[in-house]
């Protein structure tokens, strides 16, 4: 129930620092900026050719992220392994 209200308190709260619509009139009164076409800086002899997907030579396997968390994964538990025959066993007392 707390994390209900809290929530609705941090909404309320979010909602209150926004800010407030304004006017048209303050808007008509800023200074305008018109987006002039500019062909004095663009290179007629000039081609550009974009390929979308060539990677240069391809993906290869080790640059997958499931094979990267599949040899993560496999380290830790090799890790694990070394670590825990480092340890040794200890004698196990049986009673009779």
């Amino acid at each position: 129930m707390r994390s209900i209200l809290l929530s609705l308190a941090l909404a309320g709260i979010v909602t209150l620092a926004a800010p407030a619509a304004s006017s048209a009139s303050v808007g008509a009164a800023t200074p305008r900026i018109s987006a002039a076409p500019v062909y004095a800086l663009q290179v007629e002899d000039k081609k550009i050719e974009i390929t979308v997907g060539d990677r240069g030579g391809g993906v290869r396997w080790y640059r997958s992220p499931v094979w990267i968390a599949i040899g993560a994964l496999a380290v830790v538990v090799i890790l694990l392994l070394v670590v825990l025959a480092a340890r040794g066993g200890g004698t196990t007392i049986v009673r009779e």
